[in-house]
């Protein structure tokens, strides 16, 4: 299993291109120019669902889900239990679902007509006992989740994904987990509706 923490800075050559992650800015530059994130560009074709809520308590919740990723990512690779709720709660749905991240925190880029558009990192990798092949694994820590933003956030990672590995994604799966809710849910492949986002993206 490849799995990268979520502090380090990334380069890696995918497709001949270098493609670099900076963590402490959380900027993408795909052969030293900068592109904006998958979850910049579905920011910028979707309506923003935290527009009215106060920044600090975004930042917050931002920590929260921080920490939520490294006890996990600690897990899949060292093996050292979490302790928080939500933690527990993915072991359950591990359990439960018999889900296992095969890859974790994997830097992708999409092109479009063979120029980078945008980059991200996928939380996970999957396999799933309900499901064939391999899918995407998101981990989610909102209070809600807004499902047409994270339908068209795991599909450009899916397109991310194909065009860096060359590798099918045959299913998108969120993991939501906050205090006492542990979801695992299934998430609508469709990377036609992606790629049209992608195009408004560029008029």
């Amino acid at each position: 299993m490849s799995i990268t923490s979520q502090t380090d800075n990334i380069t890696q050559i995918i497709n001949g291109r270098v493609v670099e992650f900076i963590s402490d800015t959380h900027e993408y530059f795909v052969d030293g120019i900068k592109v904006p994130s998958v979850t910049q560009i579905v920011a910028m074709v979707l309506p923003s669902q935290y527009k009215d809520i106060d920044p600090a308590v975004l930042k917050r919740a931002a920590d929260k889900g921080v920490a939520l990723h490294t006890e996990i990512e600690q897990y899949e690779i060292n093996d050292i239990l979490g302790h928080s709720q939500e933690f527990n709660n993915y072991l359950k749905l591990k359990r439960i679902h018999q889900f296992q991240p095969i890859e974790n925190e994997l830097l992708i880029y999409i092109e479009d007509n063979g120029k980078p558009v945008c980059a991200g990192r996928l939380d996970m990798i999957i396999t799933s006992k309900d499901k064939d092949g391999i899918g995407i694994g998101d981990i989610k820590r909102t209070y809600n989740i807004h499902k047409e933003h994270l339908k068209l956030q795991l599909n450009l990672y899916a397109i991310g994904y194909e065009q860096s590995y060359q590798k099918q994604i045959n299913f998108l799966k969120c993991i939501h987990l906050r205090y006492g809710v542990a979801n695992y849910m299934d998430i609508p492949l469709n990377k036609e509706y992606a790629i049209k986002k992608i195009k408004e993206y560029h008029m």
